[in-house]
């Protein structure tokens, strides 16, 4: 009689209030209905839980300006407004606003196939306060990780990240369980970007490379393409590699070392080096593609003569005979 007592509020749920915030800007609950993934961490189905969203009105019907910009991709938008005749330029929003001020009509028609839901004022209100909330913890982390990396104090910079991982409703990484998380690998890996340069990035300024260092760590850790967060505006390295790019390198010859140990440590004795092969590849990266060497006489990667304007990204496999 009195179960519902013992049900959990889910406003107190991470995985719900993550999943009401995808209504922020209009979605469709079929994108949920298939989704897996999502029931274990709501512990019940994700459409049972978007109908009772819709019941305690938090979520609603979305207007034609959510349709329109759920459906359409900008090219198509703009190709709709150029048969009209009208302006296309702007972002998104403007184009979407400039099509439902000048044919609400035909956008209507245009998605009456599209079921889409957005928050309402109280939904949004739920749903901002979660993802501020979070994205607090997500800088707090990043501080902390980044302040640690400064000192050098690497295991515990790990540390932070994983706790950050492990609290996560869908955590980074296929296949990762970050509560048994072993920080090993990503400690060596911290301890040669930061004591170990490669020859490409040598002719750099020592209090540069200080500032790529901690970047790349930054990199390394938390997954990033960019590390612009990390360093200061208009940051320059001094040589023809960008930021970004340098720190990429940093972060190859750190798993560069650590795959030549792992080799040696298993016995391979013979390594293959494997080039991007694309267009963008430089000249002297080719000449090396495809090369078997002995491992003690692998060439050192990423590759000092490389002129690849997005860095070297070569790479070693271990050649094992049977």
């Amino acid at each position: 009689m009195f179960d519902w007592l013992k049900k959990k509020d889910w406003r107190t749920s991470p995985a719900h209030l993550l999943l009401l915030s995808k209504f922020l800007g209009g979605d469709s609950p079929a994108r949920y209905r298939d989704a897996g993934y999502w029931e274990p961490a709501l512990k019940e189905k994700p459409e049972n839980v978007i109908e009772n969203f819709i019941k305690e009105e938090m979520i609603e019907s979305a207007g034609l300006p959510e349709l329109l910009n759920y459906k359409f991709k900008g090219a198509e938008l703009k190709a709709m407004l150029k048969e009209k005749g009208l302006k296309i330029s702007g972002r998104k929003e403007e184009l979407v606003q400039r099509l439902v001020d000048n044919c609400p009509n035909e956008m209507l028609e245009a998605t009456k196939d599209v079921i889409l839901y957005r928050c309402t004022a109280t939904g949004k209100q739920l749903a901002e306060i979660y993802s501020e909330t979070e994205k607090a913890k997500r800088d707090s982390a990043e501080r902390e990780v980044f302040n640690l990396l400064d000192q050098e104090n690497f295991s515990k910079a790990v540390n932070v990240l994983v706790q950050y991982e492990a609290s996560q409703v869908f955590p980074r990484g296929l296949g990762i369980d970050w509560k048994k998380y072993d920080v090993t690998s990503d400690v060596e890996s911290l301890k040669m970007i930061f004591k170990s340069t490669p020859t490409i990035l040598k002719p750099i300024e020592e209090n540069r490379l200080r500032q790529l260092r901690l970047a790349s760590g930054m990199m390394h850790l938390w997954g990033a393409k960019t590390i612009r967060p990390w360093l200061p505006d208009g940051f320059d390295t001094g040589i023809r590699l960008d930021g970004d790019t340098a720190c990429r390198m940093f972060v190859f010859y750190a798993s560069h070392l650590r795959n030549i140990k792992t080799y040696k440590e298993a016995g391979v004795r013979t390594v293959e080096i494997i080039g991007a092969g694309d267009q963008s590849t430089c000249p002297e990266c080719q000449k090396i593609n495809g090369k078997k060497c002995r491992i003690d006489d692998v060439p050192e990667i990423p590759y000092a003569k490389c002129t690849c304007e997005t860095g070297c990204r070569c790479t070693i496999v271990g050649v094992f005979n049977f």
